[in-house]
């Protein structure tokens, strides 16, 4: 029987590799985008066979939702304090889609929508995404419809603007900081 050190140093080498191939997966899909992730571009950017890939991972889609699945958690632990205001609100919102490695789960939007197979793969882990902003989550906050209608139709702009990032090379529009202000400006009105 192996020692209990054997088996953690063992366990700590499969997180360690699966980590590294999840974070590879996460850069490219930043990257090059969701086409151009394959297994052996993942593989040799981490410095594993594909046989090593298939220990941990019995298909790429897998792989992909362990990933993003990652960043959720990266994101949710980088939250902090829950927003108490419209402001904070709109500010956490921006936080989250705005920051570089959301364009991950545009990538896995966009893909999930035309391939069913990959939508039963990561689509639970899109809709963990999917409630970061969530109105009906947030009720302490959007207290009236208004609110919510609002938050509604800031959240999608701020979408817009993530979108248009990811496809500009994820350098922020000309117009990006004139619509955040926009909505900052109204959320403040409003709260």
């Amino acid at each position: 029987m192996p020692a209990p050190t054997t088996r953690r140093a063992q366990a700590d080498r499969t997180a360690t590799t699966k980590a590294a191939l999840a974070d590879a997966a996460v850069e490219l899909l930043i990257e090059k985008g969701w086409a151009a992730v394959t297994v052996i571009e993942i593989c040799n950017r981490v410095g594993v066979s594909r046989g090593a890939f298939h220990h941990h991972y019995d298909s790429l889609p897998e792989l992909l939702a362990d990933a993003l699945r990652r960043l959720y958690g990266e994101m949710v632990r980088s939250e902090g304090d829950q927003p108490s205001d419209l402001i904070g609100l709109v500010d956490f919102t921006w936080r989250e889609v705005g920051n570089p490695r959301f364009k991950a789960v545009l990538e896995g939007w966009l893909a999930m929508a035309n391939d069913p197979s990959l939508r039963t793969e990561i689509g639970p882990v899109v809709l963990d995404f999917a409630g970061l902003v969530n109105p009906d989550a947030l009720s302490s906050i959007l207290v009236s419809r208004e609110l919510r209608d609002f938050f509604i139709t800031a959240r999608e702009a701020m979408l817009g603007l993530a979108l248009g990032r990811a496809t500009n090379g994820g350098k922020a529009l000309g117009h990006e900081n004139r619509v955040l202000a926009r909505i900052r400006a109204e959320a403040a009105a409003l709260g």
